[in-house]
């Protein structure tokens, strides 16, 4: 198994890049433009790779999604071959929605995370630039093929949702979940006005 994947060089290379990116999904497009692969290709390789073990794979409206399986047992020796060889991925994802305003916190879920059903793709807390967000969202839909759930939040809305338990903010932090950024995780929701 090992022995097939290094010797195929599109396989080894997505494998690499799924080790070196943070654990979320990515769709078989969004593969094959970052890596500059013809999409077939990418789209085989993905499929053998899911296969065999080392990713797993869920569906959305006939969109196909992949992304590591932690529960691999070979996986720590892939990992040591591989990742010596590739460099550490940047997500873009990341990157952008750092830009979208003044955002406190940043959460993805949902379709990024192989939970398809969860109401929620992403999470933002603080002050957000429609525009960007409205060009942002039409890019990740291109490379998704799906629309992207999405909810903002205030600040203060957010840390007492999130200090009650309510259960739209449990349904993301309840599951698998990625922190694009947290500089909310201290502070703590006031129940009593402070005094004058």
């Amino acid at each position: 198994m090992l022995k097939d994947i290094f010797e195929s060089k599109t396989e080894s290379t997505i494998l690499a890049f799924f080790l070196a990116a943070p654990m979320r999904s990515f769709s078989v497009l969004e593969i094959s433009r970052r890596l500059k692969q013809p999409y077939l290709k990418s789209a085989r390789a993905l499929n053998r790779l899911a296969a065999a073990g080392p990713l797993n794979v869920f569906t959305k409206k006939g969109k196909r999604y992949f992304l590591i399986n932690h529960r691999y047992n070979l996986l720590p020796e892939i990992k040591n071959i591989l990742l010596k060889s590739f460099p550490k991925y940047q997500d873009e994802l990341f990157i952008a929605i750092k830009k979208l305003g003044n955002i406190r916190a940043a959460f993805l879920s949902g379709i990024f995370t192989g939970y398809a059903n969860l109401p929620v793709d992403l999470l933002l807390v603080g002050r957000v630039n429609l525009k960007k967000l409205h060009e942002f969202l039409k890019a990740a839909e291109k490379m998704t093929g799906q629309e992207i759930n999405y909810s903002i939040m205030t600040e203060r809305e957010f840390i007492l949702r999130r200090d009650t338990f309510d259960k739209f903010i449990r349904d993301v932090f309840d599951y698998r979940h990625l922190v694009v950024c947290d500089n909310l995780k201290n502070k703590k929701h006031r129940t009593h006005a402070p005094p004058l």
